[in-house]
């Protein structure tokens, strides 16, 4: 081991980010993405970045304690050998569990060990994981939430259009279906047939109002309906895709490679959603990746385009990546969006540099 890859500390960094303005999707509304940012770097000084998010301060701080907890299992340790870390990582949880905190914890980890082992090789993370392509197909996700008024609606589609975006996804779960079937329409009007157009859920639907929904939106050519009811109701998703003419798309609140293979198993979905804080980071969401494969069905990816789009573009398929900006306000090099098309850059690592001087105001006060 060089002293180019040994770990010598581990800095998580809580950061509250505020939203322009609330949005509401079906079972929670957000005002502020809370991040737990963490900072891995090694002897010589190579920095890796990582980080999860959690919809509260408090849950945020929990994400924090645990990256502290499990950095002890890491400080000394090689940067580039992460199947080994990412093991130490989980077998140490083992007795509060991998899912949940855990895995959001290990997840910020392991992703700054990529990036810290792909600048070592002087690789961009996405040549580094075998990738042969620099432009990732993306969808807008950065609004159509639900709280918007149909002229909110039709304003923000036709920017997403004229962006170049052949994508965009629209939350649905109003109290009455009618006004889903309305404003679903009313996109689709707006779009025209040639956009793709995604409805998110977030599992808001009763049993009896999903099964009515997936007939009356039929007539909308959807590319998907995603998390149309509790994510772990694995009899009740399998129903409704049986039932849907529209794919079904979840995964993104299942937790690692278990989580991922009961939804291929017991049939909930057409396209498979695995979220990078969910996998444990990038080592597990390429054994999601590999049990995809395996079962023939298509991913998407959940959030977190900075990473997602590396590891989409190590896909022989082509799939969606989810665009979705939260984050963009601490960085000093963002990625490229062009018609619709993420441009990975030839940058070693990530690609990404923090705004140093504007961490403090994204932070905090301590306790509260």
């Amino acid at each position: 081991m060089s002293e180019d890859s040994k770990i010598l500390s581990v800095t998580p960094i809580h950061l509250s980010i505020p939203l322009a303005k609330p949005v509401y999707v079906s079972t929670f509304r957000m005002k502020s993405i809370e991040t737990c940012l963490v900072k891995v770097r090694t002897k010589n000084g190579t920095q890796g970045l990582g980080w999860s998010f959690a919809f509260g301060a408090e849950r945020a701080r929990a994400i924090s304690a645990m990256v502290r907890d499990l950095s002890g299992i890491l400080i000394g340790k090689d940067s580039t050998k992460m199947e080994k870390n990412w093991d130490s990582m989980r077998k140490s949880v083992s007795f509060v569990g991998r899912d949940g905190i855990s895995a959001m914890a290990i997840a910020a980890l392991d992703t700054a060990c990529w990036d810290i082992s792909s600048k070592i090789y002087d690789m961009p993370l996405w040549k580094f994981l075998g990738g042969k392509k620099k432009k990732i197909r993306c969808y807008a996700s950065e609004g159509l939430w639900l709280n918007y008024s149909l002229e909110e609606l039709q304003e923000e589609a036709l920017f997403f259009k004229n962006q170049g975006f052949q994508g965009m996804k629209l939350r649905v779960g109003k109290d009455e279906l009618e006004e889903d079937v309305d404003r679903v329409c009313f996109v689709r009007e707006t779009i025209g047939e040639n956009i793709n157009l995604m409805v998110d859920v977030n599992q808001g639907w009763s049993r009896e109002k999903a099964f009515e929904a997936v007939e009356k939106l039929q007539a909308f050519n959807l590319t998907w309906i995603e998390e149309p009811v509790d994510h772990e109701n694995y009899k009740l998703c399998s129903q409704i895709r049986e039932k849907s003419s529209t794919p079904i798309c979840s995964g993104e609140t299942n937790y690692n490679v278990a989580g991922m293979l009961r939804l291929i198993t017991d049939k909930c979905v057409d396209f498979l959603m695995p979220d990078l804080q969910r996998c444990s980071g990038i080592t597990g969401w390429k054994k999601v990746s590999e049990i995809a494969r395996k079962y023939s069905v298509p991913l998407t990816s959940h959030l977190f385009h900075e990473v997602s789009a590396h590891l989409i573009c190590n896909e022989n398929q082509d799939f969606w990546c989810e665009y979705m900006p939260w984050w963009d306000c601490i960085f000093e090099k963002k990625y490229q969006i062009c018609k619709g098309e993420i441009i990975l850059s030839e940058d070693p690592g990530i690609g990404l540099e923090i705004k140093e001087e504007d961490l403090d105001k994204f932070s905090p006060p301590a306790g509260g």
